[in-house]
């Protein structure tokens, strides 16, 4: 049954989510994407007339998936922070190792030709 193996990967996945630690992020978002591609594959196989006993089973998805969608959203945006913050660092490194290749401050311009 589709939808079973739908429910058996999505607890999966709220298993991964609360086990989520920041120093092994990399191994995580493999593990997650793995099983997101997985979980998306059975998506398109779904009946399009489910019977009683999918749609209970579907409403338990359901839950599992609103109880997972807080913590990836707070990992996406640590995930995003932490690029910001990357990206701010790799600034301030460049405007202290080429401080003249910028605009001047003042606004003054400098004719080399004499």
């Amino acid at each position: 049954m589709v939808l079973q193996r739908i429910y058996d990967l999505s607890f999966e996945l709220e298993q991964l989510v609360s086990g989520y630690t920041r120093e092994a992020r990399d191994p995580f978002l493999a593990e997650l994407q793995q099983v997101l591609d997985q979980r998306e594959g059975l998506l398109n196989q779904l009946p399009a007339s489910p019977s009683e006993a999918e749609r209970e089973l579907g409403k338990r998805v359901q839950a599992i998936n609103r109880r997972i969608d807080g913590p990836l959203k707070r990992i996406k945006q640590e995930i995003a922070r932490d690029m910001n913050q990357f990206r701010q660092r790799k600034q301030t490194v460049n405007r202290y190792r080429n401080p003249y290749t910028g605009p001047t401050k003042d606004g003054m311009f400098l004719d080399k030709r004499e």
